[in-house]
């Protein structure tokens, strides 16, 4: 090995360390994915993908799925060319390079397996109304985990926290309500679909 090499050569303690910093650094940001993902569901970006996937039988890049939007503005590829990556680095897309006929290269996607769950099946199965209604249905339950741990009252975390049990803060809140029977139902499908194959 020449002496060039071992300068660059990362020793092995080094390299543990690095590692194990960025998997801490990526725990501190890890209420970002969440809210990426709400977006994502928000925008219905998992049923464009695929619509646009099904249109072109190939991977699509980030301003072949702006030009699917219903509503859309100068910078609209450039902001989803940035949450795009993300939902790829966990999985819910796969992401390559394609060149373009001008040289110029380009990240493409198309729904990972894990993706294809945040889309509807025939049966009007999907995952996608659950994540919508843990981040945004109950948000405010996050934020005191500490307490359902440490108080030694706090046997009903829920209650303590909206002064009633779920079901009946669901009768009250009719926006929660609507996006909890919306996710149970959509969910439900998937179950029902996995039962009925488990049993053939």
């Amino acid at each position: 090995m020449s002496s060039d090499s071992k300068q660059n050569e990362v020793p092995t303690e080094v390299a543990k360390v690095d590692d194990a910093y960025l998997s801490a650094l990526i725990l501190c940001f890890s209420r970002v994915f969440p809210a990426v993902l709400n977006a994502a569901i928000d925008l219905n970006l998992f049923e464009i993908i695929a619509k646009g996937q099904r249109s072109r039988d190939s991977s699509i890049s980030a301003s072949e799925i702006a030009s699917l939007f219903p509503n859309q503005h100068p910078e609209l590829a450039q902001r989803l060319d940035r949450i795009l990556p993300m939902l790829a680095s966990f999985s819910l897309l796969d992401c390559s390079i394609r060149i373009n006929e001008d040289g110029k290269r380009e990240r493409v996607y198309v729904l990972s397996p894990v993706g294809q769950y945040f889309t509807c099946d025939s049966e009007g199965g999907s995952l996608a109304p659950l994540p919508t209604l843990i981040h945004r249905g109950y948000q405010d339950l996050w934020k005191d985990v500490k307490d359902a741990i440490v108080n030694p009252n706090c046997n009903e975390h829920f209650e303590n926290v909206y002064g009633m049990s779920l079901y009946k803060y669901a009768e009250t809140n009719t926006e929660l309500n609507e996006m909890f029977y919306k996710a149970m139902a959509h969910v439900g499908a998937l179950i029902h679909i996995g039962v009925l194959i488990g049993f053939s």
